[in-house]
């Protein structure tokens, strides 16, 4: 059987849950089945480049050819790209993963000679800027009803999904898988905690991700802040980076916490920062699709407070490995942190059904067989054999 030439699309605004995904599906698609060429984005940020260096420090391989894409005055020359682009490679299947290459893909779906999948991780729904629901309409009315399939993360996603009009037959629900091997650290709680400059004795709420309006972090400083003299020896442990990032430090010194408040910025060992913490915390306030960093604590056995909101009531077991608070409500939050806080056997409780029921639940070997076989069915109506 001839090996599948699969040409992958990707921007990236920010390093987050797509990416990983993507990450595990470059590692562990069978190879003797799927010849995948990524091509990212050139654009005026470094995030791309962010994503390029991920993607060689794992020992994968990138394509040399860029998307190009500086303004959208581009549109025309990043679709002779991609047109060059499965000439060269002799592309059977296209799988984009990320909105803008959805679109771009997407209209004008017939220029392609190939199957074409989509991957949709979530939508942002903001107030502002108004151009942002232009964007999601055209995406989710126009782009992916023209796909042989879409792939998604929840059922909250396919509801809307479904929603936009694509055929119910051609979407399917693929739930993120962990490659724990990446869960490993060579640091242990004691040494991350020195390194952090983190009491032994304290109890680390911690929270991972892009420091972006819609994470909501103003939140939960504010919680914990409510939470500190109930709780003397709280901390807040914030991993990642991003434009908010100076804010939050403001904030954290205008509520009088700045002493209980760790920012990392940006920090490689994902896994000895979770070992560090004793709660997670997921604090939204826009739609999360299906968030991958609460598998992730989970999978560390931590339990976790999450918003009510999106897809990421799907990602915990409610009540036995987390604990959910409607999204903006620093009240709830603070109840929600304070059960846990307050209450050690709990936390540990809920930590070890954590880490086997996600073990057990979101499986690396159920993703990656699901993805093969939207390739295999996408491939197949494409070209219409049974």
């Amino acid at each position: 059987m001839n090996r599948i030439n699969v040409l992958y699309l990707i921007r990236t605004w920010a390093l987050g849950g797509s990416h990983t995904i993507v990450l595990h599906l470059l590692k562990h698609l069978p190879r003797d089945r799927f010849n995948i060429v990524c091509v990212p984005y050139d654009t005026a940020s470094h995030s791309d480049d962010a994503f390029i260096e991920l993607l060689r420090k794992n020992g994968l391989e990138v394509a040399e050819e860029r998307i190009p894409w500086h303004e959208r005055s581009n549109w025309f020359r990043a679709r002779d790209m991609i047109s060059a682009l499965i000439k060269t490679y002799q592309i059977d299947l296209l799988h984009t993963h990320d909105p803008q290459s959805v679109v771009l893909a997407g209209l004008g779906r017939k220029r392609w000679p190939c199957a074409c999948v989509a991957s949709e991780y979530g939508y942002w729904r903001r107030l502002f800027p108004l151009r942002s629901h232009v964007y999601t309409f055209v995406e989710q009315y126009m782009a992916l009803p023209a796909y042989e399939r879409v792939i998604t993360v929840s059922e909250d996603m396919k509801r809307q999904i479904l929603a936009g009009g694509t055929r119910k037959s051609r979407l399917r629900i693929v739930r993120t898988g962990l490659d724990l091997d990446m869960l490993q650290t060579p640091s242990t709680r004691e040494t991350m905690r020195n390194h952090l400059g983190i009491p032994e004795d304290a109890c680390v709420v911690g929270t991972v991700g892009r420091i972006y309006f819609e994470k909501g972090h103003a939140y939960l400083i504010m919680a914990v802040a409510g939470l500190s003299g109930i709780y003397p020896n709280v901390r807040l442990l914030v991993v990642g980076t991003g434009p908010l990032l100076p804010g939050l430090r403001a904030l954290a010194i205008k509520l009088g916490i700045e002493d209980r408040v760790i920012f990392t910025g940006y920090f490689e060992d994902l896994a000895g920062a979770l070992s560090a913490m004793d709660v997670f915390a997921l604090t939204s306030i826009l739609e999360e699709g299906f968030p991958t960093v609460l598998l992730e604590a989970q999978a560390m056995g931590l339990p976790v407070v999450a918003s009510d909101i999106g897809g990421t009531p799907e990602t915990i077991d409610p009540g036995r490995t987390g604990l959910l608070a409607p999204p903006k409500d620093v009240q709830a939050l603070m109840n929600a942190l304070g059960q846990l806080l307050g209450d050690p056997e709990r936390r540990r409780t809920m930590g070890d059904a954590a880490r086997v029921w996600l073990r057990d639940t979101f499986t690396l070997e159920a993703m990656i067989s699901g993805v093969s076989a939207v390739y295999e069915e996408a491939l197949a109506e494409y070209r219409g054999t049974p």
